[in-house]
Parts: structure tokens; sequence; C-alpha cells
């Protein structure tokens, strides 16, 4: 995510937080009521058209918000069967792709503008139309002479030169994960994954399983410490696409795989790490994620709504035993849903959100902007709690 495009992605409509709510302890009590689906629905009723998702005071839509958005809501098609979050992927992604599979909006000069290759994809495990194949081939080619550091850890953007930031390593691998698993070049595809989680873990993970907001190899960045280049804390957000990333990928690696056995061992600790660190009044995880009694810290939603997800599937897979985090998933279902409000035209609005890049200092995180309604916290709520939700 641009450092310099980091302003305040509200949704249209934001300003709904302010009016009188229905609060969420009054809301489940209605039949058949789930969280999940009700901000999902509102997202598609504030953007009926999904080219409409992206920066504030820009227009490219072929970025990570409105891949991280198709990532979910193809996730939550998946849990519900509802046709209308099918279309809603299948609409944006026939609005990037043309009929001879070019893609004119997509630069590989980030690792964030990977992200929506990722429903390209699915769209051609949906159709076989050779169109999204040819699409999700010309960005593969993208990685070829893509920037890297001297170990091989790619840059997360042009624009911050020899930077790695945990949450790019989700945008770029996530989908490379995906195109090998559904088009091929396996050993390159999955050898690059796992080199690149592995090395971010290398470089960001501590010794609590939980991993610093990014690494400058440099150590010129304004954030970067200069004897070890690394970002000063744990970002709830930023560690939560590594958390979602490191959930899934082990679904297309083989079994065989000669990298799966780390990141399988890195998935446990996160959740270890995450489980010691959880904020026991609330249930939730915090903006800086480690440091829950650190004065100014607040609880953070869309981290929550990640490591929710991290956790849940991970138990549904075996990962991890229910019986020990189970409650810690259930008491973060419990959390999050506090934060979300419905407004009287029956939209639903989720505050205490953050959309940052990495910042200089604890001072600065926990000063960052409460946001209601921005793009990423939005999906976030809508990952986490449709998981817990399923039946």
């Amino acid at each position: 995510m641009a450092a310099t495009m980091r302003l305040p992605a509200l949704l249209a409509l934001a300003g709904a937080a302010c009016l009188p709510a229905v609060a969420a302890e009054s809301v489940p009590a209605r039949q058949g009521f789930k969280w999940s689906t009700a901000a999902a629905d509102t997202f598609l009723r504030r953007f009926p058209d999904p080219d409409s998702i992206h920066w504030v005071n820009s227009t490219n839509h072929f970025s990570w918000q409105a891949g991280y958005a198709m990532f979910t809501f193809e996730k939550l098609w998946r849990l519900t069967g509802d046709a209308r979050y099918l279309d809603y992927i299948r609409r944006y992604v026939d609005q990037q792709v043309d009929e001879r599979g070019n893609v004119p909006n997509f630069s590989p000069a980030a690792l964030d503008n990977f992200l929506p290759g990722y429903a390209i994809l699915f769209m051609y495990e949906q159709t076989g139309l050779a169109k999204y194949r040819i699409a999700a081939t010309r960005m593969r080619d993208g990685f070829r002479g893509y920037p890297r550091n001297s170990d091989g850890s790619f840059w997360h953007g042009d624009w911050a030169r020899h930077q790695l930031w945990v949450d790019g390593v989700f945008m770029g691998e996530m989908f490379l994960a995906r195109y090998g698993a559904v088009v091929g070049e396996r050993e390159y595809a999955f050898g690059e994954v796992t080199r690149q989680m592995t090395l971010a873990l290398r470089h960001c993970v501590k010794p609590n399983g939980l991993l610093l907001h990014g690494w400058d190899e440099s150590k010129s960045a304004s954030w970067a410490d200069r004897r070890t280049g690394l970002a000063p804390e744990v970002w709830s957000e930023g560690l939560g696409w590594y958390a979602v990333l490191i959930a899934d990928v082990l679904d297309y690696l083989p079994g065989d795989d000669p990298g799966r056995g780390a990141l399988l061992g890195a998935l446990r600790n996160l959740c270890r790490g995450l489980k010691d660190v959880q904020d026991q009044k609330t249930g939730m995880w915090c903006q800086v994620v480690d440091k829950p009694g650190e004065p100014g810290n607040w609880n953070e939603t869309s981290g929550t709504g990640m490591f929710i997800y991290l956790i849940r599937k991970s138990i549904n897979r075996g990962y991890i035993g229910g019986a020990e985090y189970l409650p810690v998933a259930e008491k973060a279902y419990a959390g999050i849903i506090s934060k979300a409000a419905v407004d009287p035209d029956g939209l639903v609005d989720i505050r205490d959100c953050s959309s940052i890049g990495i910042q200089d200092s604890y001072e600065a995180y926990i000063h960052s902007p409460k946001e209601v309604n921005p793009f990423a916290p939005v999906t976030s709520f809508i990952l986490g709690t449709s998981i817990m939700e399923a039946r």
C-alpha cells in the first residue's frame, strides 16, 4: 500500500456512522441475522459498480483494495451460495480483462497490483475461458525482472526501494500461489511463494511469533532502524494480511512441498503469539498488536477480523487445537461485532479501523486516525465474521 496514497479511504456514506444506529448487542437477536452478510450487502449497496473501489482522489481500480474485496466475496459466495457475490466478482473481472486477455490497468510496479489477478484466476476456474488464463499469465510475467533485495526478497514497489512489507507479501504471493495451482509453473510459483514468505519471517518475525511491519535493506527509510532496517512495531492490519496468507497458502502447496513444514510451524507460532496478546477485556487485538497494555493503544477492527480468520480456519484444517483456540476466536468475534452498527437505512457501519503505511514510531501508529468504513477493514470484518457464522 503506497504511503503516498494512504489517505483515509472511507466508504461512501461513512458519515452514516454519526446517525442513530442499532447497537451490535441487540441485532443478532433477529432471526437469521448474520453480520457478515449484512456488511457484505451494505458493501454491494454502496458500491454496485466494483470499479468504484479505489483510493480517494484516485481512479485506479486495479489494485489491492478491489482485489481484497473480490478475495473475500469469493469466500462468502462459497459459504452462502449467494449468486450476487459471484456476479459481483464476474462484473469486476470482466471490466478489467478484454476479449484478448489484455489487462489495461495492470502495472507490475508494486506487489499491491497483483492481488486482483486472484479474482481473474477464480473466473478462469469457473468458466475455463482462455482470456482469463491469458490475462493471469500476463500478470505472472510481471514478476520477471521484478526488483529484489540482495537476498531475493521482493521490493514492496518501485516507489519503496529495498523495502519488504509483510502486507505486500500477501498481495503478491496470494496471486502466485493460485497461479501455480491453476495455470502451471508449479515449481517456480510454489518455490517463489515459500521463498518470499520465509524471507519475510527471517527478517521480521519476533520471538513471540508476530511479524514487524517491514524491513528496509538500505536502512534509509524514515521508519527503518539504522542498525537492523526493521520497522518499529507490529501493525494490526499489516500482520493481518500475512496471517490470511499463511492460513490460505497451505491449501495450494502440495503436501510434500519442502517449504510447507516451516510455514506450518510459523502459523502455529503466530496463532500462539496472537493468543498471548489478545485483549482479555474485549477479545480484540490492538493497533500495535503485541503492546495491548501500553498507553494510547486501541482495539483495531481490521486486524482482528483477519486474526479471527487465521485462527478459525487453522482449527478447521486441524493445524491447531480447537479446545485451546476456539475460545480465542469466539471472544474475538464478540469483540469485533461490538464495532459494528446498523443505521436507520439498514446499512452497516464499521468503526475503529486503520488504513496506513509503515509508521516511524509507536506514537505514530496509535495516533493514526480511527477510521469508519475504509475498504480493507470492512472486507476484513466480513472475512472474520463469515468464517465464524458459517454453518
